[in-house]
């Protein structure tokens, strides 16, 4: 009876970590922001807000490491706190001002509901709109923009001059714009990985209305644009892309991917061709996705060659529709379906 009661005391030990990963989970999180001179409530408290919502994230990227490691699930460490934000609804349970020091602080606290069954959805989600790098992207700035904002602050408390105190809470005003453009996209953002591609299309209009070089929020926008299959409309924005980011690859890309679905097979070659030049080391996915649209347009212009070479590489980084598309082609040949042959030149030996 003991032998079997200590053989069921261990079963549901080692079951206990696999239940209670897949259950969701609260995290309760709080953010303090001090508000200086030249900053407006409404932003001090969105600050905390966003300290609060930062703080929840990296509590709940230890549940995002955890899940992997007991499904086995392979997340790269650089998706882990993108993951974790997509996992997690949150709720602000109660906030407040308080007066110290002739300083106003706002407090914000905040529940967080991790869901680790979504896991493995969301990092699908992720690594097919390139959320990640985005989500980097607007983290850096986040801390950027805050960093710049504290030094503001120090000079502001520091200057007699009232034209340099003008100037300075010039800048900071911008700051705060930059601050409210950056929630808006981080918004739109996490419309995308929860699936509500609507929501996300009106995050990202704001974010474009208050800041309309943003070429990230257009790239987003044209993705989500291009699967509602409202084409005139991605083409618009991914053009926009090109216009404000000449040199970034995911506008080239997004756009030519685009062309070839909708059968303008010249306009795709000669985008995705130029996004392989301007990016030929991105990862695997999103260099398997462009040489698979690129082998579809070769294919459809009929230039089986560089079709071939396009799948072969395709398929080479993991594309399974682009093995499929390289053997087909490869029994084409082979039952003697072969371009037609070049009579002058073998005449001519």
């Amino acid at each position: 009876m003991k032998i079997k009661l200590m053989f069921i005391s261990i079963v549901f030990m080692l079951l206990t970590p696999v239940v209670c990963l897949s259950a969701s989970t609260e995290i309760l999180s709080e953010g303090i922001y001090t508000m200086g001179d030249g900053e407006t409530p409404i932003i001090a408290e969105g600050k905390a807000l966003e300290q609060a919502k930062r703080l929840a994230v990296e509590q709940a990227g230890t549940y995002v490491k955890s899940y992997s490691k007991v499904k086995n699930f392979q997340i790269a460490e650089d998706d882990v706190q993108v993951l974790a934000s997509g996992i997690m609804e949150v709720t602000v349970l109660d906030k407040k001002r308080t007066v110290a020091e002739d300083a106003i602080k706002f407090w914000v606290k905040i529940k967080a509901v991790v869901y680790p069954d979504r896991m493995e959805v969301m990092a699908e989600r992720i690594r097919d709109q390139g959320l990640a790098e985005d989500y980097g992207k607007m983290k850096d700035a986040y801390e950027k923009s805050q960093k710049e904002i504290d030094a503001l602050k120090k000079q502001l408390a520091a200057a007699k001059d009232e034209t340099n105190r003008k100037q300075i809470v010039a800048k900071i005003t911008e700051q705060e714009k930059t601050f409210t453009t950056g929630q808006r996209f981080d918004e739109g953002m996490r419309f995308v990985m929860m699936n509500r591609p609507d929501e996300a299309i009106k995050s990202f209009s704001k974010t474009i209305a208050e800041d309309p070089n943003n070429f990230r929020a257009y790239s987003q926008r044209a993705i989500l644009y291009a699967k509602k299959l409202q084409i005139d409309k991605a083409i618009a924005d991914f053009s926009k892309v090109i216009e404000i980011k000449p040199d970034d690859a995911r506008g080239y890309a997004g756009r030519g991917i685009t062309y070839s679905r909708t059968g303008q097979h010249k306009k795709a070659i000669a985008d995705l061709t130029k996004a392989l030049e301007l990016q030929p080391n991105a990862p695997a996915f999103a260099l398997a996705r462009v040489y698979i649209s690129l082998g579809q347009s070769y294919r459809a212009t009929g230039d089986r060659s560089n079709a071939i070479t396009s799948f072969k590489k395709s398929c080479e980084l993991g594309n399974k529709i682009a093995c499929k598309q390289l053997k087909s082609m490869q029994g084409d040949r082979r039952r003697g379906d072969r371009p037609p042959r070049n009579i002058e030149k073998e005449s001519a030996r």
